[in-house]
């Protein structure tokens, strides 16, 4: 009984290893992409309950995932928003790239029409 237990343990290990090495999809770097910027703008408390409304492939083929995305997402831009801001992203993950579209939600155009480029930093004391 204890072999199969071990077994078990052993399978389960490496399933859960597999699920967190795995590389994430474009989809999901997309939207992490998306909501930096919104984070980088609003801070963590303006994107209160992020939503992605629509998540939809601007290129790519049956073999190839696409690298360029448009994304509908919504969320409350402050503690007293009333309704949600809705946005239509455009991210281009070969360029790291997002637009910005303000759909609706209160007249602030902080982000209406602005594109970013997103660049990584080292972080002082990494090597």
């Amino acid at each position: 009984m204890r072999f199969l237990l071990t077994t078990s343990a052993r399978n389960i290990y490496s399933r859960i290893s597999n699920i967190i090495n795995m590389p994430e999809s474009a989809s999901i770097n997309a939207i992490q992409l998306t909501r930096r910027v919104f984070e980088s703008v609003h801070g963590n408390i303006g994107l209160l309950n992020f939503n992605v409304e629509e998540l939809t492939p601007t290129n790519g083929s049956a073999n190839e995932e696409s690298k360029k995305w448009k994304i509908i997402c919504s969320f409350y831009e402050t503690l007293g928003s009333t309704a949600p801001s809705r946005y239509e992203v455009s991210v281009d993950l070969n360029t790291n790239t997002v637009s910005i579209k303000k759909l609706s939600g209160p007249e602030s155009k902080t982000l209406d029409g602005t594109s970013w480029k997103v660049t990584r930093q080292k972080e002082s004391g990494s090597k």
